[in-house]
């Protein structure tokens, strides 16, 4: 990086991967990008962000800070101080998101403090992981840490001690608007599989094939609804998963449920079950798709059943963000963001509840005037809370002595 190159904001980030807080630390650099010029420092890993930084012109450098080796420490304790003395008149926020580099922020803080002078130390947290009451950590984060973002007001509640008021801000994950195509009727996944159908009673779930994200009591709750008109005809629904394996094979979710079903069928990774007599189709995507907001635009309902660990809460922000209201499970961060729709929200693993929240959806669904209600109200939610153009709360913030 050319020490004649000015920046504001240098962005410190250990986690090589694009995960949730990765995406929340992008959609930060990318709001304060549009005012000064900024820095992305994180180690290239397997999904890095260093493309992503490419993709939205941030200037990036690698830093071994992930793989936190004797060799790489001093790599990247080296790099900090080679920033910190080449912008030591432009420098002025630096921004971190993990625990690996909040410690070597604040080693070269006790050690060289003469290079921190003007600039604020930033700790965003969006981790469920508890901090817990001793002294290292009220010095960190008490006295050698300027300013506290948590992610969630239920990550804040993890500080096992008390915070200084100015100190910490609770703010949500937000981003900018994805365009929605609401002209579509119908999203093929594959030639050989069948349509999802705008006319038909569409569940989407967005997310990791992972223990923790309740697919299976969601498939087992859907298996238990009864999907019926007024006159008690079964109606037509589909239920979309769309994720990658993390700890659980989707073939394994396909063939668990295959006989339960009746029928199925797949084509690489895609898997389809269909159970005729109750009208239910499901199918289990293992890839990323691509055009996934003309298949949000034909959804009647996003599922986020997860069981623990939800902080960010992405996935819904996209759906609010889309028009497409939400049924949530009560774990984590879910029950703040989606604090307007509390009719919506259902216990955590329990397949009574869930299932109860998948057949009133039935009939919102079916009344038109409700639905549309609902549906407008879920946009504007994600208009008003969670656009990106709310970060200036953030900033403003930061600003504040």
């Amino acid at each position: 990086m050319n020490s004649k190159f000015k920046i504001t904001h240098l962005f410190l980030n250990s986690n090589p991967w694009f995960s949730a807080v990765s995406d929340y630390s992008l959609q930060i650099a990318l709001y304060v990008k549009t005012n000064h010029n900024i820095l992305y420092c994180a180690e290239v890993g397997s999904t890095t962000m260093k493309d992503k930084c490419e993709q939205y012109d941030i200037p990036f450098v690698h830093s071994p800070i992930h793989n936190q080796t004797f060799i790489n420490f001093f790599k990247s304790l080296f790099l900090l101080i080679k920033i910190l003395s080449n912008h030591k008149q432009d420098l002025k926020y630096i921004w971190v998101f993990e625990g690996r580099e909040h410690t070597l922020c604040c080693i070269t803080k006790i050690l060289f403090p003469f290079f921190w002078r003007d600039k604020k130390l930033i700790r965003v947290r969006g981790q469920a992981q508890n901090i817990k009451s001793n002294f290292i950590s009220k010095y960190i984060y008490n006295k050698i840490t300027d300013k506290i973002i948590f992610a969630a007001e239920c990550v804040k509640k993890r500080v096992q001690f008390n915070l200084k008021n100015d100190k910490f801000i609770v703010h949500y994950y937000g981003k900018s608007l994805l365009p929605v195509n609401d002209n579509n009727s119908s999203f093929l996944i594959h030639p050989s599989l069948p349509t999802i159908d705008a006319k038909k009673l569409v569940f989407t779930v967005i997310g990791r094939f992972d223990p923790v994200k309740g697919h299976d009591y969601l498939t087992e709750a859907y298996l238990k609804a009864k999907f019926k008109d007024l006159k008690g005809n079964f109606i037509k629904t589909q239920m979309v998963y769309i994720g990658y394996n993390a700890n659980v094979n989707p073939k394994d979710i396909y063939s668990k449920y295959l006989n339960i079903f009746g029928e199925g069928k797949y084509i690489d990774s895609k898997y389809y079950l269909e159970n005729k007599n109750e009208n239910k189709e499901l199918f289990i995507i293992e890839e990323k798709i691509a055009n996934i907001q003309n298949l949000l635009s034909i959804t009647a309902f996003g599922v986020i059943p997860s069981l623990d660990s939800e902080v960010i809460c992405r996935v819904g922000v996209e759906f609010l963000q889309s028009g497409v209201p939400v049924l949530s499970s009560n774990v984590g961060a879910l029950p703040e963001v989606f604090s307007d729709f509390p009719e919506l929200i259902f216990n955590a693993g329990n397949i009574n509840s869930l299932t109860n929240k998948l057949e009133n959806s039935l009939s919102l669904f079916l009344d038109n005037e409700k639905y549309s209600n609902l549906k407008e109200k879920s946009k504007n939610i994600g208009i008003e809370k969670f656009s990106s153009h709310n970060y200036k709360n953030m900033i403003d913030f930061i600003d504040k002595k």
